[in-house]
């Protein structure tokens, strides 16, 4: 393993999650391509698509971690950089599974607040966000073989996506976008809430590692 620091771009953590903003651009360019192509179906519940998001995820995940260990002056880990792809194209991917099989009985559950169901919309995908980053936090901190570490960074992930998520979502709120005002409010919400979480989670994630003391094999 080369070992050498990599300090000339151990700076700007939060630059790294700029590979996380590509995921699901690329996913839609991607899964669009092959049907065209193809015919290959691409849906949101079709095994088919999630096979194609996570690879493009695991990819996306891995330019991130090694983006965000270089930016936080670390030896080059290749442990570090599949832990990190795999933690974040497996709980992207298990989470929006997880969305999707209850995305009808959910938009029917939130009709029936006839716009002040921003709270009920808040509770179920701001967790969602918060373990997306919780996840991956742990992964990079297992990718360095420090479980404690990887445990903190869960916590700060998790409490990162969530409040961010939270915080997007009432200041939507304040200019007309809420649950049942027949303004678009998921995909605004959603969106704006994983690419800010992407960069100020790659910059809290990079500071804790460029303190951490790798276990270099």
């Amino acid at each position: 393993m080369d070992t050498t620091l990599n300090t000339p771009k151990s700076q700007y953590p939060f630059l790294a999650g700029l590979w996380l903003f590509a995921a699901i651009p690329v996913s839609l360019l991607v899964g669009g391509s092959l049907e065209l192509l193809f015919k290959i179906k691409f849906d949101t519940n079709d095994s088919t698509s999630h096979l194609i998001m996570f690879l493009v995820h695991f990819g996306a995940g891995f330019l991130w971690a090694r983006s965000l260990g270089k930016r936080s002056g670390l030896p080059d880990n290749r442990w570090l950089y599949l832990s990190g792809a795999l933690g974040f194209s497996l709980s992207f991917i298990g989470m929006f599974t997880f969305l999707a099989s209850f995305n009808a009985a959910f938009l029917k559950y939130i009709e029936r607040f006839n716009g002040v169901g921003n709270l009920e919309f808040g509770a179920f995908f701001a967790p969602w966000l918060g373990i997306i980053t919780g996840v991956s936090g742990l992964a990079l901190g297992l990718g360095i073989r420090k479980w404690k570490l990887g445990l903190k960074m869960f916590g700060m992930g998790f409490a990162t996506g969530f409040l961010i998520y939270l915080a997007i979502m009432f200041t939507l709120q304040l200019f007309g976008f809420s649950v049942g005002s027949g303004r678009p409010v998921m995909l605004p919400t959603t969106f704006l809430s994983l690419w800010i979480t992407a960069l100020v989670g790659s910059e809290l994630f990079g500071r804790v590692l460029k303190r951490s003391k790798p276990i270099l094999e």
